[in-house]
């Protein structure tokens, strides 16, 4: 077993992990993690000789004598579908190697977050392993035909995508892709209309140059795209995408606020998809979120989990208190949640 700052040597392998995951997670190929990765990046890697078998992303942060892991790229980059890597037909040599390193002396605090469902990776844990529901993604399955997928979306959705379409055509906007240097240079204007729709209430801005990094090794990889809704000097929406293994992601969008412009958003991802079919792409995914607009255009989801672990006395105290913590959050969250429930009725 190997415990890396970098890939170096691994990338080529690693990737091919990534490609015959349960569920293929843009936020697991090697550009994501290096170009986006925190101070103190953890590869932990199985190896036989040149062979690798598996694998576990994580980042380290140290305080006061206690180790913290986290899936690497956590926090405000939100990445989901984080799992264990391992090649077919070594589940159980890389699950064993990578329980034996993180079972060592020593205390620790595991805090990973968007991991898929049923991910082997809980057996690798010390116990008692705490696994909470976390986020859903919801996601849905592409057809070769983009006219049987846009002929199955809701009949309100495809009136108001065809009304849109209309009206934008009318003022002169076209849908455009961008790829490689092109994708690259198109992100800086994503971050102005984002800080012009969000400001300081963005938690994506902080930690843009962390995401234009791992945007720019995807670039080059031919597996990130920039869309674009644009007159000829006015780009009026943008939409970041991420596209491994036949699936498309759809990670970071921005819009401007005109109401003129208004259902841009809606317009551009019925694009997208339909170029993502045209293309034989299988799957589209709207990634971590439960906003509804992602299931008018994806009725499937997928559970994310939270698993929380600890060694040692102190990893196992710090443990406790963030559990008491996510348990207060949740159920302050259950009551916003209610109480908004309760003023919608009553307006009704």
């Amino acid at each position: 077993m190997l415990v890396e700052s970098r890939l170096d040597g691994w990338e080529a392998q690693w990737d091919r992990l990534v490609d015959t995951a349960p569920t293929p997670s843009p936020f697991m190929r090697s550009w994501w993690l290096i170009g986006a990765g925190g101070s103190r990046p953890l590869f932990v890697l199985v190896v036989d000789g040149d062979r690798l078998l598996g694998g576990l992303p994580l980042e380290e942060t140290n305080r006061l004598g206690l180790q913290r892991l986290r899936m690497m790229t956590g926090g405000q980059l939100c990445p989901d579908h984080m799992d264990l890597l391992v090649a077919p037909g070594e589940e159980d040599t890389t699950v064993a190697t990578i329980k034996a390193w993180l079972h060592r002396p020593g205390a620790r605090l595991l805090d990973l977050e968007g991991v898929v469902a049923h991910s082997r990776l809980i057996e690798a844990l010390p116990g008692p392993v705490r696994r909470q529901p976390f986020a859903v993604a919801p996601w849905g399955p592409l057809p070769h035909d983009s006219n049987a997928y846009l002929a199955a979306l809701p009949s309100a959705l495809r009136r108001k995508v065809r009304k849109a379409t209309e009206h934008l055509t009318a003022q002169g906007a076209t849908h455009r892709t961008h790829r490689g240097p092109a994708a690259v240079s198109s992100l800086d204007t994503l971050r102005q209309l984002h800080e012009a729709q969000w400001g300081p209430r963005s938690n994506f801005l902080p930690n843009f140059e962390r995401f234009a990094a791992g945007c720019r090794l995807g670039a080059e990889a031919d597996e990130v795209a920039v869309h674009e809704l644009a007159t000829d000097d006015v780009v009026i929406s943008s939409v970041v995408t991420f596209e491994v293994a036949r699936r498309v992601s759809l990670y970071q969008s921005a819009r401007l606020t005109d109401p003129s412009w208004r259902d841009t958003t809606t317009v551009l991802l019925a694009a997208i998809i339909t170029d993502a079919c045209d293309r034989g792409f299988t799957e589209v995914d709207f990634l971590r979120g439960e906003e509804q607009y992602k299931y008018r255009f994806a009725p499937n989801q997928r559970e994310l989990a939270r698993l929380l672990a600890a060694t040692g006395a102190l990893g196992r105290a710090a443990l406790a208190t963030k559990s008491m913590q996510s348990t207060a959050r949740g159920a302050a969250e259950r009551s916003v949640s209610t109480a908004r429930t309760l003023r919608a009725r009553f307006k009704h």
